[in-house]
């Protein structure tokens, strides 16, 4: 089964970020804003995978 890099990146840094995701939730002193962050370079490092996947097929 192929599975598109684009999909794979997307999936590996999602459970990345959802197992860091708990620690820095409960962290009082940490900022709130570090998950929303790693959340948009996920969401761009998946379209931008996309995309030159999509540029090789032509």
């Amino acid at each position: 089964m192929y599975i598109p890099p684009s999909t794979l990146i997307f999936a590996l840094f999602a459970y990345l970020l959802f197992l860091f995701g708990a620690d820095w939730v409960l962290d009082a002193d940490g900022a709130w804003y570090r998950p929303f962050i790693l959340c948009f370079a996920v969401i761009a490092l998946a379209a931008w995978s996309y995309q030159v996947n999509r540029n090789d097929e032509l």
